[in-house]
């Protein structure tokens, strides 16, 4: 079972199966998919989405959906700390937040939270940041979190046309060193 996390502004509690909807919604929105996948890929539907959720949940990892204690009722988006690869030491930070919420600190502020718990709960060696060259918002979000460039692998391809990923490491020690505030 994950814990449910708390930071200043936000509650972030383990995904259940009557988020899919919320999640379905954001995979169908342009504006949130822009630099991610198509809306019509398969891979983002609910079906393929509820598929992989809760799959390595028994290894503390997984996705937690975020809502602002300021509207506790109203999901504002998701993030995950999930498997990158075969390793078993590969993981990876995943956000994703609706539009309405974005420009807020929102995303920050639950990675941080979610990098914590990663870093000094599941002792995690690193974790890996994989999004688009051009995904500027999102680069800048990782950085701001301590995140330093990684070798690309020209196999991992991200966006529409598919083009080579942007990728991105913090480690352990870097996390425990620079910990950046919680807001």
């Amino acid at each position: 079972m994950l814990p449910e996390l708390e930071s200043p502004r936000l509650r972030l509690r383990p995904r259940r199966l009557d988020d899919l909807d919320a999640i379905a919604r954001l995979n169908a929105d342009p504006q949130v998919m822009r630099h991610i996948a198509s809306v019509d890929d398969p891979a983002m539907g609910r079906d393929a989405v509820a598929a992989r959720s809760f799959s390595h949940v028994a290894r503390g990892l997984g996705y937690w959906s975020v809502f602002a204690k300021e509207e506790p009722a109203a999901f504002a988006g998701y993030v995950g700390l999930i498997p990158d690869g075969e390793g078993p030491g590969e993981v990876q930070l995943s956000y994703r937040f609706a539009v309405r919420h974005w420009g807020k600190g929102y995303a920050r502020e639950a990675a941080a939270c979610l990098l914590s718990h990663g870093f000094e709960t599941l002792a995690l060696p690193k974790v890996l940041v994989t999004t688009h060259p051009r995904n500027a918002a999102s680069l800048r979000l990782a950085q701001r979190l301590g995140f330093a460039a990684a070798p690309t692998d020209p196999q991992v391809l991200i966006g529409v046309p598919a083009v080579p990923a942007s990728r991105l490491r913090l480690t352990r020690e870097a996390w425990l060193r620079l910990r950046p505030p919680a807001a």
